[in-house]
């Protein structure tokens, strides 16, 4: 019969934390690389013309980090985490405790490409829709 001694279970210990530590973040890594792919058509910049509600031209961050999808306004100081809307393909929601519930959708452009995201907030009175910047390496 198996009884755990004390150097059995420093051993057990130690076979857990190496499983944690290092087959847990390739998991991670894994999780990271198939969202990328999977949103890889509407990862970018994108510039929203705020003039109207007096906060002139933004540029909002969309990008994958971790296993989410995370939107990062040049005016604000930290990302907000994108919850996808069940059914809908690139549509997704980002709930604010002091701004309401952001409702983002991104749209395809006269070519088929994603190239726009429109962005409605009810209790900002926010209903605008940017066109993304297009970067050197997506040209090239």
């Amino acid at each position: 019969m198996f009884k755990p001694t004390g150097l059995k279970m420093m051993c057990l210990g130690a076979c857990l934390v190496f499983v944690l530590l290092v087959v847990n973040p390739g998991f991670s890594q894994e999780k990271t690389q198939g969202l990328e792919k999977k949103y890889a058509a509407i990862i970018g910049d994108y510039e929203f013309d705020l003039t109207d509600m007096g906060m002139g031209t933004i540029t909002v961050s969309f990008y994958v980090e971790g296993d989410a999808l995370w939107a990062w306004p040049s005016t604000a100081s930290s990302a907000a985490e994108m919850e996808p809307v069940e059914g809908k393909e690139f549509e997704f929601v980002v709930d604010d405790p002091d701004e309401g519930t952001y409702e983002v959708k991104f749209l395809k452009d006269e070519s088929g490409q994603y190239t726009k995201c429109h962005v409605i907030n009810d209790m900002m009175g926010m209903d605008v829709t940017g066109e993304k910047i297009e970067n050197a390496q997506d040209e090239v």
